[in-house]
């Protein structure tokens, strides 16, 4: 009973079915397939960041999903914060090393000394 069907068959089965159906039966499909294209055309026509809102409406989100949201938000945040902190810290450390070979070499001018 496992037998493989390639396009063309199909198609073919399909057309000798569709002359045994009666005519209320084939327009209730025409209107199911008109209704399936309107709701297909909505949902390709969407804005590109529609996705987005899904992020946003949490009024059919259960708890669970709202802690969830909540708790990524909090590890990104936390992330960010983490990564501004280490990148100040990386940039705000002075490399000394010039400075300890100038006063090794006294190259270092007067104005260094005073306070």
């Amino acid at each position: 009973m496992n037998q493989e069907f390639h396009p063309e068959q199909i198609k073919q089965l399909l057309n000798r079915s569709l002359a045994q159906l009666d005519q209320p039966t084939l327009a209730c499909l025409r209107n199911a397939r008109a209704q399936a294209l309107a709701r297909y055309d909505v949902h390709s026509a969407a804005p590109a960041f529609a996705w987005a809102s899904l992020w946003t409406d949490h009024r059919h989100a259960t708890d669970s999903h709202r802690k969830s949201y909540y708790l990524a938000a909090a590890v990104l945040l936390a992330a960010l914060l983490f990564s501004g902190a280490a990148y100040w810290h990386h940039t705000a450390d002075h490399d000394v090393s010039d400075v300890d070979i100038a006063i090794l070499t006294d190259d270092l001018p007067i104005e260094m000394y005073v306070d």
